[in-house]
Parts: structure tokens; C-alpha cells; sequence
């Protein structure tokens, strides 16, 4: 069974450090601005988009977050690298379709792999039958 996400100190140390990483335009991590969806109040937190066929996606290893119920009440959002900031709406995607996306997320992120439960050496299988508890969002231009 994977390792239940829970926000701690240690969980909130990590992300300072890599939101803190995005802002200067280090590594891949990107802050992501959504608007909160009972308070309107703007929510920052860093994400590590990755790239499948030349298509950007967020995957959120941790299930449905704050950040996810925040995207599906409102899907515009600010994307930060560096001093670089676009507007961006995603778009969620689901079953199927979502699954090369998880497998992909979880071969590169080492650090969230640990809370995604999937199989030891996970087959695409395995993900498309794990795919709707790892939200994914497609990243398009806010038209």
C-alpha cells in the first residue's frame, strides 16, 4: 500500500524549497496559482508539469487535492518559471486516456512515486486501472 500524503512541516519545508526553486527558474517545478474556490483568493503551490507528445500535463500523485477541486471550479491559471508567467487553462482527462500520462509521471518523479499505489513495477494496465485516483490536467492556452 503507498505511503498516505499528509501535510506536515516536513511536507511544507519541501514545498518552499521547490516553490522557492520555480521562482528563481531552477529545475522543472513551476508554481501553479489557482483561485480558491470557496475564498477566491488566489493558492500557490509547485508542480512538475511533464511533456507527452508535445503536450503539457499536471498529474497530482497525492488524489484529489485542494489544488484539483480549486482547477475543476475554476480552470484558468498562472504557470511561474523563473521571471516567466503565462496564463493557462487545463483540462482534465480521465481514464484511458490519463493512464500514459500517470505511468510517465510516476517513472520520473521518484519522490511522489512513494504515495501512488500501483503495483511494484507497474504495467500500463495497472495504470489505467489506477489512473482516476491521480487527477491529470491538460495544459492549454486560456482560450
Amino acid at each position: 500500500m503507498a505511503k498516505q500524503y499528509e501535510v506536515n512541516q516536513s511536507t511544507l519545508r519541501i514545498a518552499r524549497l521547490t516553490s522557492w526553486m520555480a521562482r528563481l527558474g531552477i529545475g522543472k517545478t513551476q508554481v501553479l496559482t489557482t483561485t480558491g474556490r470557496k475564498t477566491g483568493e488566489p493558492r500557490q503551490l509547485p508542480v512538475s508539469p511533464i511533456e507527452i507528445e508535445g503536450v503539457e500535463h499536471i498529474v497530482s500523485p497525492y488524489g484529489e487535492v485542494g489544488w484539483v477541486r480549486n482547477v475543476r471550479a475554476n480552470p484558468e491559471v498562472t504557470l511561474r518559471h523563473g521571471t516567466k508567467h503565462r496564463v493557462a487553462r487545463l483540462h482534465e482527462i480521465t481514464g484511458a486516456a490519463a493512464a500514459p500520462v500517470v505511468a510517465a509521471y510516476h517513472g520520473r518523479e521518484a519522490y511522489a512515486r512513494r504515495y501512488m499505489d500501483v503495483p511494484d513495477d507497474p504495467s500500463l494496465d495497472d495504470f489505467v486501472k489506477a489512473a482516476d485516483r491521480f487527477p491529470v490536467f491538460r495544459v492549454d492556452s486560456p482560450n
